[in-house]
């Protein structure tokens, strides 16, 4: 009986293994696209996290069973899925996405939708563009690449990025667009003080952000007007740039790291001359020292009108310290420097590490990422870190309910970002305004005496080392040093809950908060009042939201709506410490050290706004239609509500001509909307501060602003029309924009009857419009399998005019520079206008040359506003097999900066210019005719022109913003699937930014580099640190 069991047995297990045999086979096909084979397409299990990748022949070979469902996904292509039969082999026809027409985007509140439905402009940029060029700023990344987006890289290592969207709407603050990262709101702040913004000196601790780490980002939207960020309310005015980050793919675990090394160089910067040495005249002073005579410098100048650099002997400036024993009293040849300015500059580095891991399960999702990004600046002792953690996670907790959750980290550490605009630490205003052209900077990096004290080309005599006007640029840049360090966590928990198919709700509570850290130094021995300053900000936003959304489909007409409300509750705590009078004790940088009672400044500011918002839809046939939106916000900061509402059609006319088999896509869109910009805190009532002590008892003020009861939100309406169309299989396509806004009741500061006590008072004081075009071109030249070729042309031009201001009121003053001129608004111009003296012309345009045989100069008028005519970029994008090449060119074309660097640089004498042609021996003759209309025949001498651009006509140093960069090239290539072994894929890449740029109105000056912080004063030029170009390479591996 046993024996047959045995048997029985036996036989049955023979059986299930020859079955399970049975069960699983091996498939194998090609996948193709238009009849091309398509290498590197995942073929996977669903549910499982097995799979291959076609070969370069297409071809795949994958063990499967019966009923197995296989998922083939390619990026840019529509997924296909096939359930196992029979059959051992399986064929498929992948066909594209419709372009960006046809693709799923992120929009207003982080819902998405199909791009084709939307009645608005939008623009979507992948994560791969931007973390594919090497630039650590997400925002910076986007320049030349979305159409109507104006993005001025920050001017010094780990600076603010000013964002404009559509033009200035509002005059005062900043016009930035908001920025949202997963939903969350992100503060993006920067608090350069209104002295750095306008060129007087200071240092830009950057935004935030640049706390966005490209390489966690899946894809950005930028819905660019009032239709399309309506629901946002007041903070929408601006526009909203989007940003998702990437999260586990179902089925899938994904392991990458990615490693990155890239190197900055100096690029544009001022031409100097290098024919003649620091001085007054052209002769040497005469000094005896110890009984013999000596040629000496005049050192306490920092100016280069002196003798010619002809070799003759001198004593230099580092010849009278016994202690350099190899110099002291060595008499030098007055040569030009063997190390000129640009040997001060390191090349910098920046190292880019980063690694994430993304895991999913049978309900669940999650991806973990960390990044370190470090960067060495061009200017010595100067250094940048950031760390990013990132966690993305969902889980599905019953059928009805889901849990998803982002949590952002970012540790940023600053230590001695330069100095930028006319300050006394700033080397840029040292280097090109001011200075002697023979010095030698490898002389210069002895900067200090066994004693502590400084060692100054710009000795007060040569028998007394204190510097004048100018430290030693090594004693800046180590001695004078700031560091500052900021802590952030930002994210978000949200919950949805299924009621129906049709009905579901979604509450979501987002968060952003950072510490920001700040401490300055000037050390004791330097040309300025030594000092040490601490400050310190918290700043949060905490957002409370609440959504129930009804989607249906009523036989031909689809419904989708919306209601929500929202509480936003913002802090920005500030606290500042500073020494007054200087410093007791040297290297002593505390508080307690400061020669008369320190000075401390505390402020609080606290505003909320609630809302409720809403949203209905309808479409007919899928071709047709139509959504309004509102949202009323109710603002403690001032007394009204306000109420935004929007409207918007859309008409898919190619769904009705499918007969018309050259046109792939179709639609026009028209928008309409409202929406809004409300105020600072604390404008609506006046309020006293805590002024200085009198007889030991405390005092209070006024400000000199007189704050407004009945100030009002300013609003934005926007109409809109757009035409977006695809031809010939999406081989070429367009979207193209017209748009007018038109902003009211304007908040801006002004001039107040000083009999009330005030100078200014806060004002609903005027009008502004915005008129402009927007268009984006695709084209795809060449599609086949080895080989493509796919263009992108964006350009957008915008007019502003600011159209009215209130009664009594003749401009607006946005700022004034250090020297010289103003920026301004005025009725029926652009805004932005820089505002000094002109030339005086005459007949056929002559300038008019007075008796002293320099220009004449004109009353103050505008010379230009600095807003763009229209930008431009044009990426174009190869692909040969494994292969990818980027090339993408951006242009700007209009605006004007003004130039204390290119002003004091001739008045001093060292800019090439002042030396150009002879001119210092044999003098000059203006172009232009005299007072009595003949043409001028005046000979002047070369110093008294070059002076002259520091008090004739401001005119001189006003020049067009145009450039033309090379902005980008990017060179990608992923391994074959038969090198990787272990790896999922492996890419290597090359990278360079910023390589050339043409078309400058002066060559010494890159325009992007005219203007700091992102708020509305720019092209303000105080002392600009070169432009640099960047090139690096980098690594990814994904297992």
């Amino acid at each position: 009986m046993n024996s047959k069991l045995r048997y029985y047995f036996l036989c049955l297990c023979c059986l299930f293994i020859q079955f399970a045999h049975a069960q699983e086979k091996e498939l194998a096909g090609t996948v193709t696209e238009g009849g091309m084979p398509l290498p590197g397409v995942t073929v996977l299990i669903q549910g499982t996290q097995q799979g291959v990748q076609t070969d370069l022949d297409g071809k795949y070979t994958l063990k499967v069973k019966q009923g197995d469902v296989l998922v083939f996904s390619f990026i840019g292509m529509k997924e296909v899925k096939y359930k196992v039969t029979n059959s051992s082999v399986f064929n498929v026809e992948m066909t594209a996405e419709e372009n960006m027409l046809e693709a799923v985007v992120v929009t207003a509140l982080g819902i998405k939708r199909d791009k084709k439905k939307l009645g608005y402009s939008s623009q979507e940029v992948k994560g791969e563009t931007l973390a594919g060029a090497g630039e650590s700023n997400a925002v910076n990344a986007l320049s030349g690449n979305v159409a109507g987006l104006q993005v001025t890289a920050p001017s010094t290592m780990g600076g603010s990025t000013r964002i404009v969207l559509r033009g200035v709407k509002s005059v005062v603050g900043n016009n930035q667009p908001l920025i949202v990262i997963d939903g969350i709101p992100l503060d993006n702040s920067n608090f350069a003080d209104t002295n750095m913004q306008r060129g007087a000196g200071g240092r830009d601790y950057g935004d935030g952000s640049a706390d966005i780490n490209p390489d966690d980002i899946e894809s950005v939207t930028v819905l660019k007007g009032g239709p399309a960020s309506a629901l946002y309310g007041n903070r929408g005015g601006n526009g909203v740039i989007i940003y998702t980050t990437k999260s586990a793919k179902n089925g899938r675990t994904v392991i990458e790291f990615n490693s990155g090394l890239a190197f900055e160089s100096v690029n544009i910067m001022p031409r100097l001359q290098t024919q003649y040495g620091g001085g007054s005249t052209e002769t040497f002073r005469k000094q005896e020292i110890n009984g013999k005579t000596y040629n000496i410098s005049e050192y306490i100048l920092d100016e280069s009108w002196g003798p010619k650099l002809d070799g003759t002997p001198y004593l230099p400036w580092y010849a009278f310290d016994p202690e350099f024993e190899q110099d002291y009293m060595k008499e030098v040849p007055w040569v030009k420097a063997k190390n000129d300015v640009k040997s001060f500059f390191n090349t910098g580095v920046t190292y880019n590490q980063s690694v994430s891991i993304a895991k999913s399960f049978k309900e669940s999702n999650i991806r973990m990422s960390f990044n370190n990004n470090v960067t060495e600046g061009i200017v010595p002792n100067s250094k940048l870190q950031r760390n990013n953690f990132t966690l993305n996670a969902s889980t599905q907790l019953s059928e009805q309910l889901k849990a998803e959750t982002n949590i952002n980290y970012v540790y940023t550490k600053g230590f001695n970002r330069p100095e930028i605009g006319y300050g006394d630490n700033s080397v840029a205003e040292r280097f090109f305004q001011w200075g002697q052209r023979q010095l030698d900077f490898n002389k210069l990096k002895d900067y200090k005496l066994a004693n502590g004290s400084q060692r100054s080309w710009n000795r007060t005599a040569w028998d007394n080392g204190m510097p004048a006007y100018s430290d030693n640029p090594y004693w800046v840049v180590y001695e004078n040093t700031a560091q500052d360090v900021r802590n952030r966590l930002f994210g978000n928990v949200k919950l949805t809950y299924n009621f129906t198919d049709n009905l579901y709700a979604v509450g979501t509570v987002y968060g952003d908060r950072y510490d920001l850290s700040i401490e300055e130094r000037v050390a004791v021995g330097s040309q300025s009042i030594p000092s040490f300053q601490v400050t310190k900000r918290n700043v949060s936003e905490y957002n409370y939201e609440g959504r129930l959304h009804y989607d249906a489909q009523f036989n031909e007409i689809g419904f989708n709506a919306f209601v929500g409300v929202n509480r936003s509750e913002k802090r920005n705590d500030f606290v500042r410490g500073e020494s007054v009078g200087g410093l007791n004790l040297p290297n002593l940088y505390n508080l307690d050290n400061s020669v008369s009672a320190a000075k401390a400044t505390n402020r609080f500011i606290h505003s909320r706004t609630n809302s409720i918002f809403g949203s209905a839809s309808v479409n007919y046939r899928e071709f047709a239609f139509l959504e309004g939106t509102v949202r009323t916000d109710w603002f403690s900061t001032v007394k009204q509500s306000v109420t935004y509402p929007s409207l918007t059609g859309t008409f898919i006319f190619s769904n009705v001509l499918r007969d018309v088999d050259w046109l792939s896509f179709g639609k026009i869109r028209l928008g309409w909307a409202q929406v809004g910009n409300d105020t600072d805190p604390y404008r609506t009532n006046d309020y006293y501060r805590l002024n200085g002590p009198f007889l030991d008892q405390p005092t209070y003020a006024l400000e000199n602003t007189a704050n407004n009861p009945d100030l009002k939100p300013e609003l934005m309406t926007t109409k809109e029309i757009g035409l977006e169309a695809a031809f010939l299989n999406n081989r070429i396509g367009f979207e193209v924009s017209y748009y007018e806004i038109n902003t009211q009741d304007l908040i801006t500061r002004v001039q107040y009857d000083a009999a009330t006590g005030f100078s200014y008072r806060w004002m609903n004081a005027g009008d502004m419009r915005n008129r402009g075009i927007e268009a984006t071109v695709n084209v795809t030249p060449i599609q086949t399998t080895d080989f493509s070729w796919q263009v992108t042309w964006n350009i957008a031009k915008n007019k502003n005019t600011l159209t009215r201001l209130a009664e009594g009121v003749e401009s607006v003053e946005i700022a004034r520079a250090p020297f010289r001129v103003s920026l301004q608004g005025k009725i029926g111009e652009t805004y932005g206008q820089i505002y000094g003296t002109d030339y005086v012309y005459v007949d056929h345009g002559n300038k008019k040359i007075g008796a002293d045989g320099l220009y004449l100069a004109s009353e103050v008028k505008a010379l230009g506003s600095y807003l763009p005519d229209y930008n431009m970029g044009i990426r174009n994008s190869f692909r040969y097999k494994n292969l990818n090449i980027g090339i993408l060119i951006d242009m700007q074309k209009g605006g004007k900066y003004f130039s204390t660097t290119h002003m004091y640089g001739m008045y001093s004498g060292m800019l090439e210019e002042t030396a150009a042609d002879n001119i210092r021996e044999t003098g000059l003759i203006l172009d232009g005719v005299k007072e009595d209309g003949t043409r001028n025949d005046q000979v002047i001498s070369a110093i008294d022109w070059a002076k002259g651009y520091n008090s004739t006509v401001d005119r001189q140093n006003v020049f067009d913003a145009d450039y033309v960069k090379l902005r980008e090239i990017t060179l990608g290539y992923d391994l074959p699937t038969k090198w990787l072994g272990p790896f999922k894929g492996i890419t290597l890449s090359l990278y360079a930014r910023n390589l050339f740029t043409w078309n400058l109105a002066w060559k010494g000056m890159d325009p992007e580099m005219a203007s700091y912080g992102s708020g509305n004063i720019q092209a303000i030029e105080g002392a600009s640190l070169p432009s640099t170009r960047s090139y690096g390479m980098n690594v990814k591996f994904k297992i």
